[in-house]
């Protein structure tokens, strides 16, 4: 095993362990320091991932090989954003703002938006993306098609959750009258009466 990888390995062991040792007896920092060594790990495998272009955390060298250039700079940059994710949810616990920052997001989720939309895009992107590996048409017809489908969904997904935080970023008020339209549309007695509406050949 490489070294950097001994090392985001054992960050995040220990950081497991660390949580459990401090939920168990109550050791409060232990447990925040135990979240922030796990996010540690994560995001040293994504600095990794990008920097080397080889994706982190793969056990095998032919997984690994092939998953080299692009698709590793795309799984570095979803480690980037969960271990920075983790590693700010470790800051929050140990000085008591984790249920105030939920709060804010809970009326400003913008942020949360626009990090879950970019994981989600990156992860379609690499369904999307045909790495090294096996061929043949019944692969390509029952793997890599459907595969591709889903990646396509959650990059479109992803990049509309992108848009939409950046739109209460910027304009709150428009996001949430956006909100409300939306709200108002998907009633249950507004789709009644837009499903009556409908010229249908059978009424």
């Amino acid at each position: 095993m490489r070294i950097l990888s001994f090392i985001e390995y054992s960050a995040i062991v220990v950081g497991i362990i660390a949580v459990i040792v401090g939920q168990f007896f109550g050791l409060r920092n232990g447990f925040h320091l135990g979240i922030f060594l796990i996010g540690a790990g994560i995001a040293l495998g994504g600095l990794e991932s990008v920097s080397s272009h080889k994706p982190a955390f793969f056990q095998s060298d032919a997984g690994r090989e092939a998953y080299v250039g692009t698709p590793a700079v795309i799984w570095g940059i979803m480690l980037l954003v969960i271990g920075a994710a983790v590693i700010a949810a470790a800051y929050l616990l140990h000085d008591g703002l984790w249920q105030s920052t939920l709060s804010t997001l809970r009326r400003r989720p913008g942020p949360l938006l626009g990090g879950c939309g970019l994981i989600a895009a990156c992860l379609g992107m690499l369904l999307m993306l045909n790495p090294r590996g096996r061929r043949g048409a019944w692969w390509t017809l029952l793997v890599r098609i459907p595969k591709a489908l889903l990646g396509l969904v959650l990059l479109l997904g992803g990049l509309t959750a992108i848009a939409l935080g950046a739109w209460e970023w910027f304009d709150p008020r428009g996001y949430e009258r956006f909100l409300r339209d939306m709200q108002a549309q998907l009633d249950p007695q507004a789709l009644g009466r837009w499903w009556k509406s409908l010229p249908l050949p059978w009424r």
